[in-house]
């Protein structure tokens, strides 16, 4: 929602043509720029005290259009402040889109380079960004934070501009020095790079002071206008009056941002799991992805190892390191009762957290599941920072898919106003009044889950109705979440009153993500348009889809496949539509390849029928490296012939299923991997493959490039699944873990 310095500039006519059917037309109005700059000692605004030549004024100019918000405050601890707010410029303006290369600009890079060939630098410069700014405005643009100032302090909160990174920061009270009580309330600041360049300049002997608001400290402008007087003298006397500098922004926000990050913000208060990192693990994390570039082809996810009473262990793909957060005893194991082994995809988003490590005192990741969002929230003196990465791209539009289907349908009409007292005044009208009152509470005082099913389980018991359970405020606080109105605060586990918009959003342009998502949900829920279904699973290639999708209002049906891959994208497409026949896929994905792959998250192998199964489970261990173990002795050579036998023992003795092992040979495999785990600090992954199809088990073991195969064929489908699941149970027991999603 903001444009650089230029773009302010444009005429209303250029904005207009912008606008399409694609994105929302939001106009902005602020006072002026926001800026930071020193204060000048002939302000009198200012105490004596804050006039200082080494003061900063950081001045956050709020939305015209809204309802004033106001805060003042010196800052205590300027480092934190500035690195703070550096940390969410670097994710607002963070794009990792893929950008396909493009012929015609590198022909008028060419043509520009020959033709300033004798220029100097500055001159060059100077016409390659104009010729920017002329042909690609969006390479300026940037989307405004949303900041809200409440009782605990100010919160901000941005989207990154390839709709993959959420930020909420909240710099309490603890670090602000008040003097004027603020003017609490939700409200949109310019934010500009000429703002990131000068909070860059704070340094900690510096005395910072933050003023957010319609008209800031120091910033009108003095225009003077010449009054000749009347008088006895010839004297022109001069009075100055006061101008204020209003900028207007117009820019087209898609609809897709703004869908996208009322998703994220929603799947916050989803069931996850939480585990607890030390500081310095993360940056070990940060410091072995920049020291490691990714590998074309290989895999490039980061995964977590979850044991239950154990430290969480993070291990990045492919390389197979390892980092444990073992250095504070403060940290706490894994509380949960299953292992698991959880995929997280954009990694290379996480280094948009450097500047925070420093002054951060403990870390929390909060995950979703297997190549869901995860939440990482570093908190520290005076501030807590919450960041949100997606791994979605373009190209894999099915994970995404996946994801929106974790979330209750969106609601397809506003429920309330974004103005509380009309909000207060649609209680009778509202079809769903447990949402208005829970918003009625937050507009007084943010609250927790407990705290609102007490205080609405109070109001009910008054007027003689039935109880409020936590899973209906639950569901209220959600639906509100989506349309805009509430904010969740992951860190303090609080929920808040946060209108997006001065105007209630149209919650029908974003229930879905186009048209084709639209009637690909139309197609599933009719009882006959997915006809034969089939899924066939092969090891290390992924899952095949195929189905036939009958379009009743073409009166045809139209033959659908899709190949899914590593991290659940898609390798291979095939529909028989004349749209995917004309375009392919560079129109976009048609809505029969949205049915099949919608069908396929409802798939069940184990409610399958009875006389076939087809479905893959993979499951991992991480085991020791063994040209790392060396030893001198006779009894340390024995030991690593030992070693390199017994994961064959391990994990490929399946001779006799319906036996149980010898004690002997259980203890004696614990022991050559304790002696293992205690002879080095490398491992590596060992992947196990099992594979069911019809009659048929396929057991693959693969150990960085070692891979051994065997397969079983038996004479009944009950026979197989019989011994599939004995397979899974029996390496399950010997500590390997399933690994959904690979």
């Amino acid at each position: 929602m903001t444009i650089d310095n230029q773009l302010d500039q444009a005429s209303e006519t250029e904005s207009e043509v912008v606008a399409n059917t694609d994105g929302l037309m939001m106009q902005l109005d602020y006072a002026a720029p926001s800026q930071i700059s020193q204060v000048s000692e002939s302000s009198d605004s200012l105490s004596e005290a804050q006039t200082s030549e080494h003061t900063q004024h950081v001045a956050l100019f709020a939305q015209l259009n809204r309802s004033e918000v106001n805060f003042h405050g010196k800052v205590k601890s300027p480092l934190v402040f500035r690195d703070s707010l550096l940390a969410l410029f670097d994710v607002v303006s963070s794009d990792y889109r893929y950008v396909p290369k493009d012929r015609s600009a590198y022909t008028v890079f060419m043509q520009m380079r020959r033709a300033s060939s004798n220029k100097n630098l500055f001159t060059a410069q100077r016409d390659y960004f104009t010729w920017l700014f002329d042909n690609d405005p969006l390479a300026f643009c940037i989307l405004d934070p949303i900041i809200q100032v409440h009782e605990q302090g100010v919160s901000f909160e941005v989207f990154s501009r390839d709709e993959g990174c959420y930020a909420q920061l909240t710099l309490t009270n603890e670090i602000f020095d008040q003097s004027t009580k603020p003017t609490l309330g939700t409200t949109s600041i310019d934010y500009s790079t000429a703002l990131f360049n000068g909070i860059e300049k704070i340094r900690n002997h510096q005395q910072t002071i933050l003023d957010i608001g319609h008209e800031a400290v120091g910033l009108q402008l003095l225009e003077t206008m010449p009054e000749t007087a009347e008088a006895d003298t010839d004297s022109t006397v001069t009075t100055p009056t006061v101008k204020k500098q209003i900028i207007e922004k117009r820019i087209n926000v898609p609809k897709s941002w703004i869908r996208a990050l009322l998703q994220v913000q929603s799947a916050g208060q989803l069931p996850q799991d939480t585990i607890h990192l030390d500081p310095i693990a993360l940056y070990n994390v940060l410091f072995e992805l920049r020291m490691h570039a990714d590998i074309k082809g290989k895999r490039r996810g980061l995964l977590i190892e979850l044991r239950p009473q154990q430290l969480p262990v993070i291990i990045l793909e492919p390389f197979d390191i390892t980092v444990t957060s073992q250095v504070s005893q403060q940290q706490k194991p894994y509380q949960g009762q299953q292992a698991k082994l959880i995929r997280l995809w954009g990694r290379r988003r996480l280094s948009l957290l450097k500047r925070l490590l420093p002054h951060t005192d403990s870390v929390s990741v909060s995950l979703l599941g297997q190549g869901m969002p995860s939440y990482w929230t570093l908190t520290g003196k005076g501030f807590h920072f919450t960041f949100a990465m997606t791994g979605f791209s373009q190209a894999n539009w099915s994970q995404s898919l996946n994801f929106d289907l974790l979330l209750p349908k969106r609601p397809q009409q506003n429920t309330l106003s974004a103005d509380s007292k009309q909000a207060r005044e649609q209680v009778a009208e509202s079809t769903d009044s447990g949402l208005v009152k829970v918003v009625d509470i937050l507009t007084r005082c943010p609250s927790t889950v407990d705290a609102l099913t007490q205080q609405l389980s109070t109001q009910e018991s008054e007027s003689k109705s039935a109880p409020v359970t936590q899973a209906q405020v639950r569901q209220w606080l959600l639906a509100g979440t989506q349309q805009g109105f509430i904010r969740y605060d992951i860190a303090q586990k609080s929920y808040y009153y946060r209108p997006l918009t001065q105007t209630p959003l149209d919650m029908a342009q974003f229930a879905y993500h186009n048209e084709a998502e639209k009637q690909a949900f139309d197609f599933i829920g009719r009882a006959d348009a997915v006809q034969k279904f089939s899924v066939e699973t092969v090891a290390t290639k992924g899952v095949s889809i195929s189905a036939d999708i009958y379009v009743e209002e073409d009166r045809r049906t139209y033959h659908s496949q899709l190949q899914l891959g590593d991290e659940a994208l898609v390798s291979r497409a095939e529909c028989s539509c004349p749209q995917y026949l004309q375009h392919r896929l560079t129109q976009g994905v048609c809505a029969h390849l949205i049915a099949l792959r919608l069908s396929y998250n409802n798939y069940d192998s184990t409610t399958a029928k009875n006389d076939s199964w087809h479905d893959t489970r993979i499951l991992s261990q991480r085991v020791p490296v063994r040209h790392s173990i060396r030893h001198s002795t006779k009894a340390a050579t024995q030991y690593k012939n030992e070693a390199i036998i017994a994961p064959s023992d391990l994990v490929m003795d399946l001779s006799a299923l319906a036996q149980p092992s010898e004690p002997s040979l259980d203890n004696k495999t614990d022991n050559i991997k304790d002696k293992a785990i205690a002879a080095t600090d490398e491992t590596c992954i060992t992947y196990i493959y099992l594979t069911i199809a019809h009659k048929k088990i396929t057991i693959e073991q693969t150990t960085g490039d070692d891979s051994t195969h065997q397969h079983f064929v038996f004479n009944q489908p009950a026979q197989a699944k019989a011994a599939y699941l004995q397979h899974i149970a029996r390496f399950e027991a010997k500590g390997f873990i399933e690994n959904q999603g690979v």
